[in-house]
């Protein structure tokens, strides 16, 4: 049986408390630590800094990576590219010296390890010379906690970041608390060292608050010498506000008016966490005993049951991720998300064997692939519910991907009064053997493999889509089929009733209109309703006006900003129909006397104002659209 070896004895730290380098702002910092860790998708390493000259600046792939990450809230504060570059290279995070940043990411926050891309240079390199050398972040579990505070309101986190770094943006004051708290929870482990006369004083926050606490009177934190090492870090945490308990003028901490009731009953909770991180594990050399947990034969008798495999299909719109998210699952950390493209393979979504190399010697083993990893995940936790979300499943070869993991799309149905099997409803029917998914998931190459009852797969495909795989009946036939309705029934009104741009049309006139076109012409083609106009097809933003077009007192960056803005709709909307919807008989709906190309149809639309942007189709389609008896109120 395969089981864990006792638990590493990682190497003591070196505290650092003699370093002499100091890291103002530091509340910036880490706030662009945590940002570049989100815009990279949350990587176990990331090589942020790239040299340029004696500096170091971030790399190009996160300049984009952190452009597009941002862009909706820096088009919303007008902060351009250029700005939201310059600004983040000014960040201590590139200036400072790497002790320094060693002290906070390593032994304040515990955040991350810092080191040099060039490994082999030591960690003093940057003590003389003002050269800074490239460096990277190796992020602890630290970050995924910071990552779970993020989540639960992400753009409104996202902008305290940003604020914290020094961009002027609304944030949201509760989540600005939110996360100050949060920084000052993950500090409570940091030890700190200052001078008392002839005698050396380590002690950390709590110290602070039971001083504070016992006296009353401002506690000072100066010392009898100069600052080094944490202790500055200390004093930098303090000055930017990170600690909201206490107050910090001139090296002397007193306690926060506004926090001092509360300081009390925390300070008891900081105790009891440093106690019960100081626990020492007893027996280490010889361990015995039962701890309580459960075997994996128990797994079965505690695991959700019902999983599933769906099939969601409709027009392009229609609301199939929409109808993912809020009536499946909307938590990134229970699912595995990817798109099926014709060149995704079985490889690809199972896994590979993959060379490695460790100490110069080169060995093979399995990478699992997101149908393994996320298998071994709803394997080992029963009680919580899995999705693998697989969309456009048709525009891959999707029998060719599953390969024998097909068999497993068979579900249990029922317990059998006599001869069950004792796996929940939700399980695969049938076992398959593959060594490899099964040496991941339950460590042992020759167990059989099934589908557990708590992970559940969800497909989508566009059914307009005629040029792409075709799923055969054996294959569809083991999925619960689900059409997504095609309908404004429980779309926002806000959505919906929106005009488009400077119109008196709304969204929802336009669409139902040229739905029933689509139907009414196509009548003969048996795709026809496939052809519509989804409800989900543009975005919100697609719809809203940019008066800034028309501003001649904005710079021409600006106004050509805003133009763009205001042909996302045709663009995206008016293509569609020309080169799709109505390819074969564009005369049914367009004016073509008169613009007989899509860049004229474009052309006429945005440089048109109000309703007659619609001039670019026929008068009957025009009078449908603008017709006042179909206006919403």
């Amino acid at each position: 049986m395969n089981r864990p070896d006792n638990m590493l004895a990682y190497d003591e730290m070196d505290l650092k408390l003699g370093i002499k380098s100091s890291l103002p702002h530091v509340k910036s910092t880490l706030a662009l630590a945590i940002l570049l860790w989100e815009c990279a998708d949350r990587p176990a390493e990331l090589v942020y800094a790239a040299q340029h000259g004696d500096k170091v600046i971030l790399t190009d792939e996160l300049k984009q990576w952190v452009f597009d990450y941002l862009s909706e809230i820096c088009e919303d504060e007008q902060i351009d590219y250029n700005s939201l570059i310059a600004k983040i290279n000014e960040n201590q995070l590139f200036k400072s010296q790497m002790e320094a940043l060693m002290v906070a990411f390593e032994l304040v926050w515990k955040l991350a390890k810092v080191s040099f891309v060039e490994e082999n240079k030591a960690a003093s390199a940057e003590r003389t010379g003002g050269i800074r050398y490239p460096k990277k972040l190796l992020y602890s579990v630290n970050a995924d906690i910071i990552h779970s505070v993020i989540e639960s309101h992400h753009d409104a986190y996202i902008r305290v970041l940003m604020s914290w770094i020094g961009f002027r943006v609304d944030i949201d004051p509760e989540c600005d608390s939110i996360l100050t708290y949060l920084f000052t929870a993950l500090s409570e482990g940091a030890v700190f060292k200052m001078t008392d006369g002839s005698r050396g004083v380590v002690f950390n926050q709590n110290s602070l608050y039971c001083k504070a606490l016992e006296t009353n009177q401002p506690v000072d934190v100066n010392g009898d010498d100069e600052a080094k090492g944490s202790l500055r870090i200390l004093k930098s945490l303090l000055s930017d506000g990170l600690n909201p308990y206490l107050q910090y003028s001139g090296g002397r901490v007193t306690t926060a008016e506004r926090r001092a009731k509360d300081l009390e009953a925390y300070q008891m909770r900081v105790d009891t966490f440093l106690r019960l991180s100081a626990t020492k594990v007893v027996g280490l050399e010889d361990p015995k005993g039962d701890d309580g947990g459960l075997e994996q034969d128990n797994l079965e008798g505690v695991r959700v049951s019902g999983g599933t495999n769906v099939l969601l299909y409709g027009v392009p719109g229609a609301g199939k991720s929409w109808t993912i998210a809020h009536e499946y699952c909307n938590d990134e950390r229970r699912m595995e998300r990817l798109v099926f493209h014709p060149d995704y393979t079985y490889s690809d979504f199972i896994g590979q064997i993959l060379p490695s190399v460790s100490e110069g010697m080169v060995s093979y083993s399995f990478m699992p692939g997101p149908f393994t990893s996320l298998l071994r995940k709803a394997y080992l936790n029963p009680e919580t519910e899995y999705f693998l979300l697989i969309e456009e499943i048709n525009r891959g070869n999707a029998p060719a991907i599953f390969g024998e993991v097909f068999q497993l799309l068979d579900r249990k149905t029922e317990i059998k009064e006599t001869g069950d099997d004792g796996y929940p409803i939700g399980t695969s029917e049938y076992g398959i053997t593959n060594a490899n998914i099964a040496g991941i998931v339950y460590g042992n190459p020759s167990h059989k493999v099934r589908i557990p009852s708590n992970m559940s797969i969800i497909g989508t495909m566009n059914t307009s889509d005629q040029n792409v795989f075709t799923l055969d009946t054996a294959f569809q036939r083991r999925w619960d089929m689900r059409m997504i309705e095609n309908s404004f029934n429980g779309v926002s009104p806000a959505f919906a009733g929106h005009a488009i741009l400077d119109t008196q049309v709304t969204w929802r006139v336009f669409c139902t209109a040229i739905n029933n076109i689509i139907l009414e012409k196509n009548v003969r083609l048996t795709s026809a309703e496939d052809k519509r106009l989804g409800t989900y097809f543009v975005h919100l933003r697609d719809l809203i006006y940019d008066a800034n077009a028309d501003n001649d007192q904005l710079g021409e960056f600006e106004r050509a900003k805003a133009k763009r803005n205001n042909s996302r709709f045709p663009e995206k909307v008016l293509k569609y129909l020309w080169d799709d919807a109505f390819k074969f008989s564009r005369e049914d709906v367009f004016d073509v006397g008169q613009y007989n190309s899509l860049e004229a149809v474009i052309k006429k639309f945005v440089q048109e104002r109000g309703n007659a942007r619609f001039s670019v189709f026929k008068d009957t389609v025009y009078d449908a659209l603008t017709s006042p008896d179909l206006q919403e109120d």
